[in-house]
């Protein structure tokens, strides 16, 4: 999975690619790769977890009655944009990513994929945060579509705490704070993929 920061004097910006990147970065692209200066070759990985049950902390946490697309402007704001397919599966998220943030995800390896089952089915839950934020009884699973075959895990929080102004106070909505992908789509989020480490830093 690419997840790539850009940190710097005017802003932290990551991204995390849910799917495959259409474009490859060539050597000189990666050349400018700063993560392997902060972090142990041996850490940059992204564990696959067979023997931890996380399904006990999922049953607890709320599930959204609309789609994570429907909901959007309405029961929630992001703090960016989000990359969505015509269905309304994620293929990317953009997000505030700081360095050293992103030096701690990636050198503790919270950054993981854990195979549960819920519901009756096979899922894989993908971490992006440390697994005391992601499994947090008041995060929020969001549905992509009405199929329920994959979700989004949020931290909804108030927009003043992360210090985002809105002009017009009736247009303030908590923001989505992404956490985690619940996916039973192995088509749509192979987990050949996810495992994959590809960290991207570099001070824009």
């Amino acid at each position: 999975m690419r997840i790539t920061c850009f940190h710097g004097d005017h802003g932290n910006m990551g991204y995390i690619y849910l799917t495959t990147p259409k474009t490859e970065y060539n050597d000189a692209y990666w050349s400018r790769n700063e993560i392997s200066q902060y972090v142990s070759k041996e850490k940059l990985s992204i564990p696959y977890v067979t023997d931890l049950d996380v399904t006990p902390t999922l049953i607890q946490m709320p599930v959204s009655e609309n789609t994570f697309k429907a909901d959007y402007g309405k029961s929630y704001d992001t703090e960016y944009g989000n990359d969505m397919n015509k269905l309304g599966y994620i293929m990317g998220i953009e997000l505030t990513l700081a360095k050293n943030t992103f030096v701690d995800l990636v050198s503790t390896q919270a950054i993981k994929v854990i195979r549960t089952e819920w519901r009756g089915h096979e899922f894989h839950l993908v971490t992006f945060d440390h697994l005391e934020n992601v499994l947090h009884p008041e995060n929020v699973l969001y549905k992509l579509t009405d199929a329920e075959d994959a979700f989004v895990i949020v931290q909804l929080r108030k927009a003043e705490d992360l210090g985002i102004r809105y002009s017009n106070d009736s247009e303030i909505q908590p923001i989505a704070l992404f956490k985690g992908l619940l996916s039973a789509r192995e088509d749509v989020y192979p987990v050949e993929y996810m495992i994959k480490p590809e960290f991207f830093m570099h001070r824009d």
